[in-house]
């Protein structure tokens, strides 16, 4: 029906088509236009260096752990707080 003429062209189609998506998707181009950036979105470098020292690491660690303090520090303070504005509303409407 075709002729030889058609099997040269899909033989032709099935061998080069597969080498030019190759070329193309393999290419250092197609990486370096789509691939590098989202890479970098995806883990960017830390925003500051990290301590490789032992004596740093232990610095940081201290403040690490004095700022998870703090935090707590502050967190108890203002449950407290919202707990004694609820006991005292709640005391101020029980006694209408």
């Amino acid at each position: 029906m075709g002729g030889p003429g058609l099997e040269v062209a899909k033989f032709t189609f099935y061998v080069f088509m597969p080498m030019a998506f190759m070329v193309y998707f393999g290419g250092p181009g197609f990486y370096e236009r789509y691939v590098a950036d989202e890479a970098f979105k995806f883990s960017p470098p830390p925003l500051k260096p990290l301590p490789t020292e032992p004596s740093d690491i232990k610095r940081a660690l201290d403040q690490l752990k004095e700022a998870r303090l703090q935090r707590k520090l502050m967190r108890e303070r203002v449950m407290k707080e919202m707990a004694e504005k609820d006991r005292v509303s709640a005391v101020a409407g029980g006694s209408r």
